[in-house]
């Protein structure tokens, strides 16, 4: 959550730290998910380095899906969330442009098949799957709710979150970062000429930012309340 007893300067430069940050954590990651070859274990410790290196300066974002629903909680104003959708676009791409240049490859999610009931369904899986990591993520950012206060206990169950979230999307890859499949995506397009990689793109855009939005909605208007009652709080 940004800090309100700062001064113009210091909040500027908190901003510009964060998304400088986010940033390098992005290209870190954009680099893990290449390397990984698609293992969902590697994934999710190329995860938990980034967010470990970042969650201290920047709050951990990682994704754009992430900063959509810390704006709309209100932690972080629109111009940070705006600073930090720029900052984690430039690092995802820069990070594919660094597999590119040291492993000569870049891989990027896709839909495979066309069809109408599976593009329902791979929008389905990567909604489904950023509303379960993100509701995670919720639930540790708020002091009442948090399994544990401690931060590496924190980064670790949001980083076994994404691991299990991605269950829900075994057919598309798995993305359930709209940063990451813009900049892979448009990367590889932009290496193999395969324009109509592009035609299901959206998918990866849409799907984890409706997974937001059901997170905070759930959050917000289901489990807090809940919680609050079960634990008498006020």
């Amino acid at each position: 959550m940004e800090q309100q007893n700062l001064t113009f300067s210091q909040r500027h430069a908190q901003k510009f730290n964060g998304a400088l940050i986010e940033m390098i954590s992005m290209s870190l990651f954009a680099y893990g998910i290449v390397c990984s070859n698609g293992s969902d274990g590697k994934i999710a410790l190329a995860f938990f380095g980034s967010l470990a290196l970042c969650a201290p300066i920047s709050g951990g974002h990682i994704n754009p899906a992430v900063t959509l629903a810390m704006w709309l909680t209100r932690q972080i104003s629109t111009g940070t969330c705006l600073l930090y959708w720029i900052a984690q676009l430039i690092g995802a791409f820069g990070g594919a442009f660094f597999c590119y240049m040291i492993l000569g490859q870049i891989n990027s999610p896709m839909v495979t098949d066309l069809n109408f009931h599976w593009i329902i369904a791979d929008f389905s899986g990567e909604a489904l799957g950023s509303f379960s990591f993100i509701l995670m993520i919720l639930i540790q950012c708020n002091p009442r709710t948090t399994f544990s206060d401690k931060p590496i206990a924190s980064i670790t169950l949001i980083a076994l979150s994404l691991h299990l979230s991605r269950c829900y999307t075994f057919h598309s890859g798995g993305c359930l970062n709209p940063g990451m499949a813009v900049a892979l995506e448009l990367f590889q397009v932009l290496k193999t000429n395969e324009v109509e990689r592009l035609n299901s793109m959206w998918v990866f855009i849409a799907g984890p930012f409706a997974g937001a939005i059901f997170a905070v909605i759930f959050f917000k208007l289901i489990y807090s309340p809940a919680f609050n009652r079960y634990y008498k709080i006020a």
